[in-house]
């Protein structure tokens, strides 16, 4: 049977074993829950969640592809995903209590928006490598953020999209919102920003294991 539709999906994707993603999903579950939505969770850890998982998130839907990439367990959330209103978010991001209703409020008040970006906070501030990934990545994101449309926004903390402005299946090689991004706006999409769409951004990870990640991403993107 397929799955009934809904307001909003949450897709998030996961590669580290539990409970990396715990604090992302408590700070999601109770307010999509209320705005008559999901959480689509694609897991590439080896061992999944744990068995109770379901009990504590009934809005949770689970896809677990053990060894496959964040990329891969996007593209398969967002194709897996069942709302109006597709929202994206990582494993170690906690969103603000109101995530979902500003990004429903933003969706009304942009009819014509193909995607909306939020501001992503640094969570992570106790040393300097913490602060220099975080600005690598989402400091052009870092709140204050200038409203309204611009060519570029937030990629995958903090960024949603309407159904019917995504392609019918995501890319076979995964799916790179700064890509999706683009190819929106070359395709006419409008691009806006939302500054109090807004999660915390918390990743700390050491000096050796922070360069690493981000080799290994840059290489992942550059091929």
């Amino acid at each position: 049977m397929t799955p009934m539709p809904c307001a909003v999906s949450a897709v998030v994707a996961t590669t580290q074993p539990w409970p990396e993603v715990e604090p992302c999903l408590d700070s999601l579950h109770a307010q999509i829950a209320d705005a008559d939505g999901e959480i689509v969770l694609g897991d590439g850890s080896a061992l999944g969640v744990p068995a109770d998982a379901q009990q504590r998130y009934p809005r949770l839907r689970i896809l677990h592809r053990p060894g496959a990439s964040v990329f891969r367990l996007r593209a398969e959330g967002v194709d897996a995903s069942r709302g109006a209103i597709v929202a994206v978010t990582e494993d170690h991001c906690v969103v603000a209590p109101d995530w979902c209703g500003r990004i429903l409020a933003a969706h009304r008040a942009h009819p014509d928006a193909a995607a909306i970006g939020g501001a992503v906070e640094n969570g992570a501030t106790t040393t300097w490598i913490d602060w220099a990934s975080f600005f690598l990545v989402n400091g052009a994101s870092m709140p204050p953020i200038a409203n309204g449309s611009r060519r570029a926004i937030a990629l995958q903390a903090n960024v949603s999209y309407k159904r019917t402005a995504l392609p019918p299946r995501a890319d076979a090689l995964g799916q790179m919102e700064w890509i999706l991004n683009q190819d929106l706006r070359r395709g006419g999409g409008t691009l806006v920003n939302d500054d109090a769409i807004r999660v915390s951004h918390v990743q700390s990870l050491g000096v050796a294991a922070t360069c690493r990640i981000h080799y290994d991403d840059g290489r992942t993107i550059a091929a």
